[in-house]
């Protein structure tokens, strides 16, 4: 008897196993749908906003450096007619300078605004050639005559837009430096446990050289 009672009751559940496929499969015929416990919403397409600058420098095949955040993001080289271009920039702001071996960097562009969908002409740059600079020479010492090698000469443009320029002095304090010339600089000078000396320099002609003498630092 207890045999048959449990073959009994394992009838049953198959034929409530069967009849509740079986109802499973009219329902879905019929359009009817169970209420999921996972629920998923409609992708969003993601579009990226994008557009394109493009230039030409002077000499042909410099580097452009493309800044955004202050951090290098993009960089292309000029063709041979000096021409440049950049596609698929996020929209937003950058900033752009110029490198070619024997010219001065050039930082002129540093305001520039990529539209979406749009391609901006930031212009001709003209990189100014070494051979065409102005030159300071001078001595780094302390209060006492002594040389002070290895000091820091930096020399940053107050007039015009260029790059800092940076060198130090050797081993007896000498230093030269080239600049751009026609444009007045700051030209900072220091080194480790001794103030930093400020000279101003009025903007100096091309191909010629400037002496500044012998630069004192105080000690700290």
């Amino acid at each position: 008897m207890i045999f048959m009672k449990v073959k009994y009751n394992n009838s049953q559940l198959i034929t409530k196993m069967i009849l509740l496929i079986v109802f499973c499969i009219f329902s879905g015929m019929l359009g009817c749908e169970s209420e999921s416990p996972i629920q998923t919403e409609p992708v969003e397409s993601v579009t990226t906003d994008l557009g394109e600058l493009t230039g030409t420098v002077q000499p042909t095949e410099s580097l452009v450096v493309l800044q955004r955040n202050g951090v290098d993001f993009r960089s292309t080289i000029a063709d041979d007619e000096g021409k440049w271009k950049m596609s698929e920039l996020p929209k937003g702001n950058y900033s752009l300078y110029v490198v070619a071996s024997g010219y001065f960097t050039d930082i002129s562009r540093s305001d520039i605004t990529v539209e979406v969908d749009e391609s901006f002409d930031v212009g001709t740059i003209a990189l100014r050639p070494h051979t065409e600079a102005a030159t300071i020479i001078g001595k780094v010492t302390n209060t006492d005559g002594e040389p002070l090698p290895n000091s820091e000469i930096n020399i940053i443009c107050v007039t015009g837009i260029c790059a800092p320029v940076k060198g130090s002095s050797d081993s007896d304090g000498n230093f030269s430096i080239q600049l751009w010339s026609g444009l007045a600089g700051k030209v900072n000078i220091k080194t480790q446990d001794y103030h930093t000396n400020v000279v101003n320099v009025k903007a100096l002609p091309p191909k010629q050289t400037f002496d500044l003498g012998a630069v004192m630092l105080q000690r700290r």
